[in-house]
Order: C-alpha cells, then sequence, then structure tokens
C-alpha cells in the first residue's frame, strides 16, 4: 500500500515539474540572422552582429579571410507556440507536457555559413546557408497586405511661414 502512494506521488511530482518546460522552451531560443543584411559588401561588424557572435576565423593570404559562423535555424523564441503549448496542457491536464518538451527539445536545425571578407573587412563571398525565396503566394500576400497598413500623413512644410504642420493664420493675436 505505501509503495503505491509513493508511486503515485513521486508521478504527480514529476508530472508538476516538468508542467512548463514546453513553454518556458519555446519563450526561450536563438534568435535567427536577418539575411537582408548579410549580403557581399557589408562590413564585418554588420555580419558579426546579425549572427550575434564572432565567427572562427581562417587566414586565407593575401588579407582575405574566411570566418565560418555557426547557429541554429527554427528554435527563434515564440510566444505563440508557447500559447499554443500553455493551451494544450491545460486541456490535456498536463498529460501532453512530456510529448511537447520532446518536440520543443528537437526543434531547429544546427547550420553554417561561412563568408569571406577582404583586406577592408567587407564580405566577398557568402558559402552555406541561404534563405529561400519567398514563395509567388508570399509575395502576393504582403503586397496586399501593404495595401491596407494604413499610412500615416506626411507633416506639410508651409513655404510663407516655414512652420511644418498647419499655419496660422497672420492676424491672429496671442492670448
Amino acid at each position: 500500500m505505501a509503495m503505491k502512494i509513493m508511486t503515485t506521488v513521486c508521478g504527480l511530482y514529476t508530472i508538476l515539474i516538468l508542467s512548463g518546460c514546453s513553454i518556458a522552451m519555446a519563450l526561450n531560443g536563438n534568435k535567427e540572422p536577418d539575411f537582408e543584411h548579410i549580403k557581399i559588401g557589408a562590413t564585418k561588424e554588420e555580419i558579426d552582429f546579425e549572427f550575434n557572435q564572432p565567427g572562427i576565423v581562417k587566414d586565407l593570404g593575401d588579407g582575405r579571410s574566411e570566418v565560418t559562423y555557426k547557429y541554429e535555424m527554427g528554435n527563434s523564441p515564440n510566444p505563440g507556440r508557447a500559447g499554443v503549448n500553455g493551451y494544450v496542457d491545460l486541456y490535456t491536464l498536463g498529460l501532453a507536457e512530456p510529448i511537447l518538451t520532446l518536440i520543443e527539445l528537437f526543434q531547429g536545425d544546427d547550420v553554417e555559413t561561412g563568408i569571406v571578407y577582404g583586406p577592408d573587412m567587407r564580405v566577398l563571398e557568402i558559402h552555406g546557408y541561404t534563405p529561400p525565396l519567398p514563395s509567388a503566394e508570399l509575395k502576393a500576400a504582403q503586397e496586399e497586405q501593404e495595401r491596407h497598413v494604413r499610412k500615416r500623413p506626411t507633416p506639410k512644410t508651409d513655404t510663407s511661414t516655414g512652420m511644418v504642420g498647419p499655419s496660422q493664420p497672420q492676424n491672429a493675436t496671442a492670448p
């Protein structure tokens, strides 16, 4: 009888401890580099900032060097994924937590990119991972979304007074 009680208590304790791990794992992760800024002609400082780390440097001679950056893709912090994990935890009373934790554990892929810098520390070549080009559907959706974004009007400058915004009448008196 004592063994059954102890097993039940340990099982409940384990479920309690594991509860929320998938949520925490989904909220933490590694920021992915922004490949719009990683292009030929960019400086080494810009590239180091995008990869969030310096890389492993290999001298190629003639003032050129190759830097290899290792990073993780597909495991950036995601509050939406954490919310779904929390909802599933509540719905299943925590029984899905071990499965969700395993899914979060295997999230992301390790990738590396090699960048060749010239003597002026500007990018000459990029080797390795490059993000896929956006699909036609994604481009169409982005264009449609841009059409519906509310644009803020730009203030106009009154050439007679040099004021920005609506001009005051010339005969207005101050209080």
